[in-house]
């Protein structure tokens, strides 16, 4: 049985750079995997967009922290950041929650980039009430998987153990006990849970509360674009919209659909699909 300082549930964005930082202070840690590499899930799988903020003009304060991190983030993975690109918002002129002068009086209050262009080089006129250059970029998530493995891979002391999962968990006075698929046992006092679709799947084998969460079945289409996109990224708000943006630094684009990207919707504590069913047990509401 071996005793880690930290153990880290998934190896995506958050859980590497939390093992990085953990390192970096001399302890010891152990990263848990359920695929056979990194960043496999919600850190690839998405729009890759960093986001300024516009997503949210109907919650200032989700828009200002989005504002206040993107220049951290920018600054500190500036190696896997796409910015020479134009990144246009758009304001429907239907079905729109929010209209344009809403629209630019949250990015004032918010104080991001909000400079009015021309919607006729990009929209029809029956269909756009107002299009904006803003402040956006994307990442590329493969770029930025690369550097946390070769900074991780400068200590002894992380380990990342790949297709690899907990089957049961037992907290003790001082610490917790964890079993693994390997059947081989771990003990730390601090487990760290930075999953994401599987959150209530590890929070049950914990025995602790389930979140109240909507699972959605969704697919993101990877595109070439023609040449007078290819410097361009689009997103119309604020409604059944879509966006299109640059994918890192692939040369794809993303396309994207409120109305279309999510298939299908679970708003059980553990997410339940048909498609499971068809699976091979490879899948299942405990183990996505």
């Amino acid at each position: 049985m071996q005793h880690f300082d930290k153990i880290i549930i998934g190896a995506g964005l958050y859980g590497l750079y939390a093992a990085l930082f953990c390192a970096k202070r001399g302890e010891k840690v152990l990263v848990v995997e359920y695929d056979p590499k990194a960043f496999s899930r919600a850190s690839y799988i998405n729009q890759a967009r960093v986001h300024m903020g516009y997503h949210y003009p109907r919650s200032y304060t989700t828009a200002k922290k989005s504002a206040d991190y993107y220049d951290r983030f920018i600054e500190d993975y500036h190696f896997c950041i796409h910015n020479s690109f134009d990144k246009i918002y758009a304001i429907s002129k239907t079905f729109s929650w929010t209209n344009a002068n809403q629209f630019k009086k949250f990015c004032a209050d918010t104080d991001i980039l909000c400079k009015p262009i021309n919607a006729d080089d990009y929209f029809k006129d029956e269909f756009c009430e107002g299009a904006y250059l803003s402040q956006e970029c994307t990442y590329d998530a493969q770029v930025l998987k690369r550097h946390f493995l070769e900074e991780i891979g400068k200590y002894s002391n992380v380990e990342i153990h790949y297709e690899t999962h907990i089957t049961k968990a037992l907290k003790g006075t001082d610490f917790y006990t964890l079993t693994t698929n390997d059947n081989k046992e771990y003990t730390s006092e601090f487990v760290l849970n930075t999953t994401y679709a599987s959150i209530n799947q590890v929070l049950k084998i914990f025995g602790e509360e389930p979140l109240n969460i909507k699972y959605e079945l969704c697919e993101v289409i990877l595109c070439k674009v023609s040449d007078n996109l290819k410097n361009v990224g689009i997103t119309m708000m604020d409604g059944p919209f879509f966006s299109l943006m640059p994918f890192g630094q692939t040369g794809y684009h993303s396309l994207t659909a409120v109305n279309y990207t999510p298939h299908k919707t679970s708003r059980s504590f553990l997410p339940q699909f048909d498609c499971q069913e068809r699976s091979n047990n490879t899948c299942s509401p405990n183990k996505l």
